[in-house]
């Protein structure tokens, strides 16, 4: 019920339109039990009612024959109305939600994504929301319309026939019954499902961008079995989940059989006894009809609503997750110079082991700064910090003087530029990559980035130049050219600290002479650190740290490391015999 509650708070803002369909729903419950009444009518009054003239009888038929033609029509109306409504309604509260989890996940730490795959994420904004629109359009307003439908249809054969309604009334406590065994099943197949649902969605998300890697490796065969395993899991939970309906369903129709049994012998013995009239009899059969149906449809509903409650459980937990940490809203945004400094910075990712340990140094633009170390050195690490993608557990880290909790960390992140070893590009153009969207950036000036860092004359080259289409994560452009992009971009936005991750470790040696000739000159006047894998891209840098096991263990030129013979010696030693 917490769950049903706080998804009723999305309903809110739309309180006069569920309103209004309840209205309309309500009307629709009132005219769905007139038809039998007409028809009971038109038997007792004028079929089987010998006092009247044939002449009369006809027109009395004639009559409830356009009563049930507008009742009918009515049914009809309303049926639209209420559909519509209640889609409106769910459209409007699904679209929230699904802004609200986006707006939510845009602002949750890198750490959170480091343990949730991103199918997961996916299958919460996509799927779980599609879920809860069911349960808006077509749950809250019928189960209204079943619970007075059933009410109505009650008082109705209590008027027909008390008698005969007590005959039948063993039939409701073993539905109650039944019931009741469905609820508890049906909630944890439903949880089954849902978890099984996402086992996949999170597989295939994986998988599929990792789609190379398996025909590279011709692992085809091995991911098939992979998948059928988890796919069986979700089989398996559906199959589940159809027992528990299965075994329900047919519990009510047998049920519904054994009613009308009961009623014909009654029904028969009272009307051979003149104590009902035919149309009494088939009115009670039309009504037992009527009170059957919202019994069914109950249970669907509440089918619905245990999936709903799987889903929202699921959308809501991930929606408490705690945003990170932007520091201080009303701290200083603007970086003037782009001195960086770490003083006794101790991080981890887990708490198992750390990553860097009482790490020191300080970066002043002017210099062309390099971070070099083996695998798992801790080199990346350093660059997440420094853009306050993860905060150390212990020491600070310093922007000209100001520590890193005391900025505004949104603001902060438009002046740190990270190029990554894998740059993405999103859908669009060439252009929209450059400026991100900022459509307010003229032209001129994303051209005047290009050249600052020597690609323009190939974007030139293409058969759309700027205006070329990019297809997902930058398909079709050559890994150089999108660090370039991505490099072009930080000029564009002003960056005054660049971080190059692995920037040159994958492309070719003119993209790499273009990536170092930009570098260098953006050096110059700002704050430039390279994070290398690969010595021969930095042995011109003017300071090289080298980083291991998690501590600086050298730092200076390419020439006083060489002398001292120590870590990075031996690095270069090995890449050099290589």
């Amino acid at each position: 019920m917490k769950v049903i509650v706080r998804l009723l708070k999305y309903a809110k803002p739309y309180t006069l339109l569920f309103v209004l369909a309840i209205i309309v729903v309500l009307s629709l419950t009132y005219i769905t039990l007139m038809p039998p009444q007409i028809v009971r009518t038109a038997i007792n009054q004028y079929i089987n009612n010998d006092a009247l003239e044939i002449n009369e009888r006809f027109q009395g038929i004639f009559k409830m024959g356009i009563y049930f033609l507008l009742v009918s029509s009515g049914i009809f109306v309303l049926e639209y109305l209420s559909i519509y409504l209640t889609t409106y309604i769910g459209g409007r509260i699904v679209y929230d939600i699904r802004r609200d989890i986006y707006d939510h996940v845009l602002k949750l730490p890198m750490s959170f994504f480091d343990k949730h795959p991103s199918g997961q994420v996916t299958t919460r904004i996509a799927n779980d929301t599609q879920n809860i629109m069911e349960f808006f359009t077509s749950v809250i307003t019928s189960i209204i319309n079943d619970v007075f439908l059933l009410a109505g249809v009650i008082i109705m054969m209590l008027k027909v026939s008390t008698s005969l309604f007590i005959n039948i009334s063993f039939v409701f406590p073993i539905l109650i019954v039944a019931v009741l065994l469905f609820r508890y099943f049906d909630l944890k197949a439903y949880r089954a499902v849902r978890t099984n649902i996402s086992r996949v969605n999170a597989y295939l998300a994986e998988h599929i961008s990792g789609m190379p890697v398996i025909k590279l490796f011709n692992a085809e065969a091995y991911e098939e079995k992979k998948f059928d395993k988890v796919n069986k899991e979700l089989y398996k939970s559906r199959i589940q989940q159809m027992y528990v309906f299965a075994i329900f369903r047919p519990t009510v129709s047998t049920l519904y059989r054994i009613a009308i049994a009961a009623i014909i012998w009654m029904g028969a013995k009272y009307i051979i006894n003149k104590t009902l009239d035919f149309g009494d009899l088939y009115a009670f059969v039309a009504y037992l009809e009527l009170f059957m149906r919202p019994l069914e449809d109950l249970s669907e509903k509440y089918d619905i609503i245990q999936n709903t409650t799987a889903s929202a459980e699921k959308i809501f937990n991930l929606m408490d997750e705690p945003e990170e940490y932007f520091g201080k809203i009303n701290g200083k945004k603007h970086v003037e110079k782009g001195i960086l400094e770490f003083k006794n910075v101790w991080f981890r990712y887990t708490e198992d082991r750390w990553i860097l340990k009482d790490i020191n140094f300080k970066f002043t633009p002017g210099e062309l700064i390099a971070i070099v170390g083996e695998t798992g050195a801790g080199k990346t690490s350093i660059m997440n910090l420094i853009n306050g993608m993860y905060r150390p557990q212990k020491g600070e880290i310093l922007i000209d003087a100001v520590a890193l909790e005391d900025y505004n960390i949104h603001e902060l992140r438009k002046q740190i530029s990270a190029v990554p070893q894998d740059v993405v590009l999103f859908s669009g153009t060439l252009l929209d990559n450059v400026r991100l969207f900022h459509d307010e950036i003229p032209e001129k000036e994303v051209i005047k980035a290009l050249n600052k860092v020597y690609v323009w004359d190939l974007i030139e080259r293409l058969p759309d130049g700027l205006y070329t289409k990019i297809i997902e994560r930058g398909k079709g452009i050559s890994a150089g050219e999108r660090q370039l992009i991505a490099l072009a971009r930080s000029v564009l936005f002003d960056a005054k600290i660049f971080i190059l991750d692995e920037a040159t470790s994958n492309i070719d040696v003119q993209t790499e002479e273009r990536i170092q000739k930009a570098v260098r000159e953006l050096s110059k006047d700002k704050t430039v650190i390279m994070i290398a894998h690969r010595l021969a891209t930095v042995v011109n840098a003017d300071r090289i740290i080298v980083v291991h096991n998690g501590r600086i263990v050298e730092e200076g030129t390419h020439g006083e490391l060489m002398k001292k013979s120590g870590t990075y010696y031996k690095l270069y030693e090995i890449q050099f015999a290589e």
